[in-house]
């Protein structure tokens, strides 16, 4: 056989089965990137990293994380998105996060001093519509007129943590000085 011959034909498999491994790579990487997701929106994947251990423990005692309902709110519940695209540029933002484990490595002494500050960033990034996923506004009973009174004028107008600071972690003695 002549070599023009095999070298075409070995051209035309390439060309044929080219496209295969793009495709397979972009189905491997798919399925990696939906795989770690969801491993990362388990509860015990945040418990897992020692710099949580204040935050956990005041989740597991605050209504969020314990109740006589027997509801709990996970992490994902209240600080990922629901929406699929919001969801993934949070996980790839929180990569810095990980970076600062892995890598800096933050003292316990170093983690409580910046602990007041990754608070209230925490607090910033949670959107009413997480809340929402569980609390209707319009079917809140308010215990009295001053609350109903701010319900009526921070719907839409302010975040629901602005006012409930404490309510998905609760008071500890870490964070006690910011947290109102």
């Amino acid at each position: 056989m002549d070599t023009k011959v095999v070298k075409d034909e070995r051209s035309l498999k390439i060309k044929q089965v080219g496209w295969l491994l793009p495709i397979c790579l972009i189905i491997a990487g798919l399925f990696f990137t939906l795989g770690a997701s969801h491993y990362t929106s388990q509860t015990e994947y945040c418990m897992s990293c020692h710099e949580m251990n204040t935050a956990v423990s005041s989740w597991q005692q605050s209504t969020h994380g314990m109740n006589n309902l027997g509801i709990t709110a996970d992490c994902q519940s209240c600080h990922i998105p629901g929406n699929t695209l919001q969801m993934l540029v949070t996980k790839a933002g929180k990569l810095s996060e990980l970076y600062v484990h892995l890598v800096e490595k933050p003292t316990p002494f170093e983690f409580k001093r910046m602990s007041p500050e990754l608070a209230r960033r925490a607090r910033a990034k949670i959107l009413n519509e997480n809340c929402e996923e569980c609390h209707v506004l319009d079917n809140l009973v308010p215990q009295n007129q001053t609350q109903q009174i701010a319900h009526s004028t921070a719907a839409n107008q302010t975040s629901c943590v602005s006012c409930h600071q404490t309510v998905g972690h609760g008071k500890n003695t870490e964070r006690e000085g910011e947290l109102k």
